[in-house]
């Protein structure tokens, strides 16, 4: 089961990055109401900086790798403090806001890291080649 839970995240952040690939292309191309169209590479090399980074890590969990974890957990930590300081320290805060729900995207997103934890010992560097010999 503690291997699922890894494959499982592993889909999830590769779908992700394909869902990104698949939006960025089409805001990029002018298929986007709301946009405006690329102008140059230079925006789909942007988009590609990001999308690849999230496909590897998808990867690597699909293959239940330690640094592909360790990465996506280090990522959820990062991001979870964002959400806990827009949830202390709202700029523009109006009776009626939901501050709290930063806290909760908080807890979703530190998930990773705690299951990264629990379940180190199943993940494995990398695969020892083996030669024939």
């Amino acid at each position: 089961m503690s291997k699922a839970i890894f494959q499982i995240m592993g889909g999830l952040v590769l779908s992700c990055a394909i869902g990104l690939l698949c939006a960025g292309i089409l805001v990029n191309t002018g298929y986007s109401q709301h946009f405006t169209p690329a102008r140059c590479w230079a925006d789909y090399v942007r988009l590609l900086i990001f999308v690849t980074p999230l496909a590897v890590i998808g990867i690597g969990l699909l293959r239940l790798r330690k640094w592909a974890a360790l990465l996506l957990s280090i990522l959820g930590l990062y991001a979870s403090f964002w959400f806990i300081l827009a949830a202390v320290r709202p700029v523009d805060i109006r009776p009626g806001d939901a501050t709290w729900v930063g806290f909760l995207f908080a807890a979703l997103f530190v998930t990773p890291s705690i299951l990264t934890t629990k379940y180190w010992h199943i993940l494995i560097w990398r695969k020892a080649l083996r030669l024939k010999t």
